[in-house]
């Protein structure tokens, strides 16, 4: 009697077909997990942002600028002392003599649609004294569909979920 070792083409096939669904299951999961970060992330760096404006606004006593700028599907953000700095310009958005842009996103994961930036010619604006602030809001959208807005009111800054409760923020 002689034993072989090894395994056969059904096993084989089994095994294979297994890992494959695992795989299937596995890459549907990440990209979920990769759009909740990418549109959690975007949304806290605009929300950072702002507040930041906010407070070099007091700090400063003078207006200061939040600009978004769109260019080929690709978003930055930028602060300034000065309206309409253009954030694809170098030295455009400067507050004092520091430059101030950051680079939102590219476009694959998330998106800004026409309309979903409520603030008066894509920017924002906070004075120098307490509740001189520009209302307004910018609503991201992730490869899933889900949405994230910050809205700015007259007395706070808020983060929240425009259709449904997401990610832990309420709906507006």
């Amino acid at each position: 009697m002689t034993i072989t070792k090894g395994f056969t083409l059904i096993e084989l096939l089994i095994t294979l077909l297994i890992l494959g669904i695992l795989l299937l299951v596995s890459t549907s999961s990440y990209q979920s997990l990769f759009a909740e970060q990418s549109i959690s992330h975007v949304v806290k760096q605009v929300y950072y942002t702002l507040k930041f404006a906010k407070s070099e606004a007091v700090k400063r006593n003078q207006r200061v600028y939040v600009q978004f700028c769109e260019q080929d599907k690709l978003w930055k953000m930028g602060i300034s002392d000065a309206s309409g700095c253009d954030c694809f310009t170098p030295q455009s958005c400067l507050l004092g003599e520091l430059e101030m842009v950051n680079e939102l996103f590219d476009g694959p994961h998330l998106t800004i649609n026409d309309g979903d930036i409520r603030f008066s010619g894509s920017q924002a604006s906070y004075g120098p004294l307490r509740f001189s602030v520009e209302t307004g809001s910018i609503t991201f959208t992730n490869s899933k569909g889900k949405q994230l807005s910050v809205i700015q009111s007259a007395m706070r800054l808020r983060i929240c979920a425009p259709d449904q409760d997401y990610m832990g923020y309420k709906q507006c």
